[in-house]
C-alpha cells in the first residue's frame, strides 16, 4: 500500500513538473507524438484494409481458382521478354477448363476502363468499368442480382447488346427511374438494361466497386476488338471445383490441360498462372506487411528523436534540481528513490506524448475512412502498441539521466547553485 501511495505521489509530482513547463514538455514529447501517431494510423488503416480484403475473398469463396496470363503481384519496370511473349488466354481455354472432371463451373472475364461519357435519356456518367463475361458468371462468383436477370447463353452467342449494371451506374444514369428495359449509349453502341447487381460497397482502398457495366464477352469483343490483343492478357478464367476437397485436383487438371493446349514439353515452365483466392489474400497480406514495416521504420526515426529529446531534457532537469536532490538525500532519500523518481518522470513525459499520439493516430485513421472511404479499425493491439512503445521509450531514454541523478554526492549537490 505504501509503495502504491509513493508511486501515485511520484506520478503527481511528475505531472506538476510537466505542467510548470508546458511548452518545453510539449516540444520534448513532439517526436513521441509524431512517432506514436504514425504507428497507430498505420495499424488502424492496415488492419482495416486486411479485414476488408478478407471479407471480399470470403465472398468469392476460398475454393475459387484463377487462371491468368501472369502470376499476381506488383511489377516495376519493363516485363522480361519471356513474359511478354506469353499467349493470351482465349474462350477455347475456358471451354477446355469447363469440361474437366473435377470442375463444376468456369467463367471468363475481361475488365476494361471506359473513360468516355455514357448517356441515357435521363443523365450521363463517366469513368465506368466495362466487364465482359460469360452467361454463368453469377454461378461462379456468388454475387446476387437486385433486380432483373442476367444474360442467357443465346444472348451471349448472338452478341446481343444487353447489360447488367452496378448500383452506382444505375444511380447516376437512371436517377429515380426503374432501369430495367431502358437503353443507354456507351461507345459506338446502344445497350438495353436487363438487370441490376446488388451493391458491393467500397473496396479495400476506398475504391468504388459498383461503378461497372456487365456485357456478354462476345459483345465486348465485337465493339472492343483490341481487348483480344492486349499484351497484359485481359482475359482470365475463374473456376470452381465440384467440392472443396477437389480443389487441388482441379488445379492439377487445369495445369495439365493448359500445358497440353500450349504444347509445353516436360520440364518447360508454365507460361500461365493458376492460383486460388486464398493465395491472393496471402500475397496481399505480405504486401501490407511490407508497407507496415516501412511505416514502422519511419515512425522509429521519430521515436528515436523523441527519446533523445527526453534524455536531454531530463539531464537539464537534473542540473536544475541538483540542490533539491541534495536536500532529499540529506533528509534520508536513498539513491534508488532518486533513480525511481526520475524514471517515473521520464515515463510520464513519454506516455503523455504517446497518449496524444494515439488520439491523433486514431483521428487520422478515421478521417481517412470518412473522407476517402478508407477502411480503418481501432484494435486492442493498436492501443497496446501505442501505450507500450511510449512507455518503453520513456524507460530506455530515462534510465541514464535517472542513474546520473542518483549518483550525485549529497554534500556537493547541496552546495550547487
Amino acid at each position: 500500500m505504501r509503495k502504491l501511495t509513493l508511486l501515485g505521489e511520484l506520478v503527481r509530482t511528475a505531472l506538476l513538473a510537466l505542467l510548470r513547463n508546458k511548452s518545453r514538455s510539449f516540444l520534448t514529447a513532439l517526436g513521441i507524438i509524431i512517432g506514436v501517431a504514425t504507428v497507430i494510423a498505420m495499424v488502424g488503416v492496415t488492419e482495416g484494409i486486411r479485414v476488408s480484403v478478407e471479407k471480399q475473398m470470403e465472398a468469392l469463396g476460398s475454393n475459387l481458382i484463377f487462371v491468368s496470363k501472369f502470376e499476381p503481384g506488383i511489377r516495376f519496370g519493363r516485363l522480361p521478354r519471356k513474359l511478354r511473349l506469353r499467349k493470351n488466354l482465349t474462350l477455347k481455354d475456358l471451354k477446355a477448363v469447363e469440361e474437366l472432371p473435377s470442375v463444376d463451373s468456369a467463367v471468363a472475364q475481361i475488365k476494361m476502363f471506359e473513360g468516355g461519357k455514357i448517356r441515357s435519356r435521363y443523365s450521363t456518367t463517366t469513368g465506368v468499368v466495362i466487364l465482359g463475361t460469360t452467361y454463368d458468371y453469377l454461378d461462379v462468383v456468388k454475387l446476387n442480382l437486385m433486380a432483373g436477370r442476367f444474360f442467357t447463353p443465346g444472348e451471349e452467342r448472338s452478341k446481343a447488346n444487353v447489360s447488367v449494371l452496378g448500383a452506382d451506374v444505375v444511380e447516376n444514369l437512371f436517377p429515380g427511374v426503374d432501369p430495367i428495359g431502358k437503353k443507354f449509349h456507351m461507345g459506338n453502341a446502344t445497350y438495353r438494361v436487363i438487370g441490376v447487381m446488388e451493391s458491393m460497397g467500397k473496396g479495400a482502398f476506398g475504391q468504388n466497386q459498383d461503378n461497372y457495366v456487365i456485357i456478354p464477352i462476345t459483345t465486348l469483343y465485337k465493339y472492343y476488338p483490341r481487348a483480344r490483343r492486349r499484351w497484359w492478357g485481359g482475359l482470365y478464367i475463374m473456376a470452381r471445383p465440384k467440392s472443396p476437397r477437389l480443389l487441388q485436383q482441379a488445379m492439377d487438371e487445369i495445369i495439365e490441360i493448359m500445358r497440353v493446349r500450349r504444347r509445353l514439353k516436360p520440364g518447360d515452365e508454365n507460361d500461365f498462372a493458376v492460383y486460388t483466392a486464398e493465395y491472393v489474400n496471402e500475397l496481399f497480406n505480405q504486401l501490407m506487411g511490407g508497407v507496415f514495416l516501412v511505416g514502422i521504420l519511419i515512425a522509429s526515426i521519430s521515436l528515436l528523436v523523441g527519446g533523445i529529446g527526453i534524455m536531454n531534457i531530463m539531464l537539464v532537469s537534473m542540473r536544475e534540481r541538483t540542490a533539491e536532490i541534495g536536500l532529499r538525500r540529506a533528509l534520508g532519500a536513498r539513491r534508488k528513490h532518486i533513480l525511481f523518481q526520475f524514471v517515473v518522470e521520464a515515463v510520464v513525459l513519454s506516455l503523455s506524448g504517446g497518449l496524444i499520439g494515439m488520439i491523433l493516430g486514431f483521428a487520422f485513421a478515421f478521417l481517412a475512412k470518412a473522407a476517402a472511404h478508407f477502411p480503418a479499425q481501432v484494435t486492442p493491439f493498436g492501443v497496446g502498441l501505442g501505450v507500450g512503445v511510449s512507455t518503453l521509450v520513456g524507460l530506455f531514454f530515462g534510465i541514464y539521466p535517472a542513474w546520473k541523478a542518483s549518483q550525485l554526492n549529497p554534500v556537493e549537490a547541496l552546495r550547487y547553485e
